[in-house]
């Protein structure tokens, strides 16, 4: 399986010129963009940095920051090429009433990425960068060999979760290549960094290496070590024979930043036999995986293949069905979902990205049936919550022990939108690009939500401050609004920014709130 996803790394490179290639041809398009006044002119000249040649066909990008924004941005939306003689000038936006710095991105296939940022003056018009120079990409050979035929094996690459940040924004996470009749393998277009190291055979690894760093290590030898097979039956609590069940073998990173690999996959037989062909690894780094749809998953940690047992147990789960009633007038390609939490979890809304109370299970289902299945629960007592698009979030509690009878849940009340100004309090002016977060309800997140994913509960204010959250459930929510404010000092040299922070309780959505900032609300904090 893993074959027919993984080409050859020649032809990855040549895909990768492709894009770059694209990509270079879009900034005709992005310089025709920028013909406004107000600018200010970047000018440089790219060089190798091992003999100081210039470089062309760079692709520069840039982009500037604005003194109104909490965040950077990472657009890059203005662009050009180095000429032959590695040169380049680009134009940017330049009203200092607006922008305080610019970042600026540097890109060729066989260099690596560079990221520079520059402050910027007001009444400054060019910025004369110099000389950038570009390191160039590094390479890795490498030979593999072994009692095992080493011809046509995929040999993979997989960048470390501690590179830095514009390594892993253009650097590929991954990289692959294949072995020739003789074992050899060859990498180009790869980072200073570390990479671990697989090598699989018919979708089963057969070689694992914690650490690569192709700046260290040019050349790489790598012998096939031993194989061990192991062996099992999978049975239900009535000692019967399961199907069609899953085993996965997994070796886990044994160092921070490194990464896990899935050794092998197989299924059980009709007689609920499996065997399985995984690399010898220390019990320590070893789990095995077995599960099958309406049973609950097992899993070993710690595996020694010599002292597992020869038969592995499933719990079969139960089933909770029920019909649910929509509003009227969704689409009909709409879905409604029931998630699943404990009888006794928290239902209060939260601010705090890490204080997810999330649900056990969450299910989709088309609107035009109007049934549902919900399988895998063990024999407890939950609490089920309806929602959905157009839909207001409705909970019913149920014991799944007793429940025998599908379910009936009336789930038709309309939606609401939370919405207000926000303004300054000194002057009533609107506040622009404000970022407004919501309070959200354990019913609205998914049981894969991590912080980072919880951006869908916050916006920003538009020019006239304004801000709004549709398709709401009626209910009580608290916003955590943070604006930066750019103080002047007297000179148009000089000035402060501060961010502004405030945190408001809203008793009711559906009306809508005029919300003033001030001083009072503030802390300030350096560029």
């Amino acid at each position: 399986m893993l074959q027919s996803f993984i080409k050859p790394h020649k032809r990855t490179h040549c895909m990768n010129n492709t894009i770059y290639s694209i990509l270079l041809s879009l900034f005709f398009i992005a310089t025709g963009i920028c013909q406004t006044p107000d600018r200010a002119t970047l000018h440089g000249t790219l060089v190798d940095a091992e003999n100081g040649q210039p470089i062309p066909d760079v692709l520069v990008r840039a982009d500037t920051e604005k003194l109104a924004s909490v965040h950077p941005n990472r657009e890059f939306e203005h662009a050009t090429a180095t000429t032959a003689d590695g040169a380049f000038s680009l134009a940017i936006p330049n009203d200092p009433r607006t922008y305080y710095a610019f970042s600026l991105m540097a890109l060729h296939p066989q260099y690596q990425a560079k990221r520079l940022r520059y402050e910027m003056s007001p009444g400054k018009s060019k910025y004369p960068l110099g000389k950038i120079a570009l390191r160039r990409t590094l390479s890795l050979h490498g030979k593999v060999s072994g009692p095992k035929n080493v011809a046509g094996l995929v040999v993979n690459l997989r960048m470390h979760t501690k590179s830095a940040d514009f390594f892993r924004a253009a650097a590929p996470i991954e990289n692959a290549a294949k072995t020739d009749t003789t074992g050899n393998f060859h990498f180009t277009d790869l980072y200073p960094i570390e990479y671990t190291l697989t090598i699989s055979q018919d979708g089963v690894i057969i070689a694992y290496m914690v650490s690569i760093n192709p700046q260290k290590q040019t050349q790489i030898a790598v012998r096939l070590p031993k194989m061990k097979t192991l062996r099992g039956t999978v049975v239900d609590a009535q000692a019967q024979p399961i199907a069609g069940a899953q085993v996965y073998a997994t070796r886990y990173a044994e160092i921070p930043h490194g990464h896990s690999a899935r050794l092998a996959t197989v299924q059980t037989n009709e007689a609920g036999n499996f065997q399985m062909q995984m690399l010898e690894t220390e019990p320590r780094l070893l789990s095995l995986e077995i599960s099958k749809q309406g049973y609950f998953s097992r899993i070993y940690e710690h595996v020694d293949i010599g002292k597992m047992p020869s038969m592995i147990p499933l719990e079969k789960g139960i089933t909770i069905k029920g019909r649910v009633v929509l509003p009227r007038g969704l689409p009909s390609d709409a879905q409604f979902t029931v998630k699943v939490f404990p009888a006794d979890g928290r239902m209060e809304p939260n601010l705090n990205p890490l204080a997810l109370h999330k649900p056990l299970l969450s299910r989709s289902f088309p609107v035009t049936a109007s049934a549902f299945s919900i399988n895998g629960l063990f024999a407890e007592k939950y609490t089920l919550y309806v929602g959905g698009d157009g839909i207001s979030a409705t909970g019913i509690d149920v014991n799944a022990a007793a429940n025998t009878e599908a379910l009936f849940i009336i789930a038709d009340q309309p939606v609401t939108t939370l919405q207000g100004q926000v303004l300054w309090a000194d002057t009533e002016e609107p506040v622009p690009n404000a970022v407004v977060s919501r309070s959200w309800y354990p019913w609205e997140l998914h049981p894969s939500d991590m912080s980072m994913t919880l951006d869908r509960f916050e916006v920003e204010t538009d020019a006239r401050g304004e801000f709004k959250f549709s398709n709401l459930t009626a209910a009580r929510y608290q916003l955590y609004i943070r604006a930066v404010h750019a103080v002047f000092e007297g000179t148009p040299k000089r000035y402060q920014r501060r961010l502004i922070h405030k945190q408001v309780a809203i008793p009711v959505a559906g009306t809508t709130y005029r919300i003033y900032l001030g001083k009072q609300d503030g802390t300030s904090f350096a560029k």
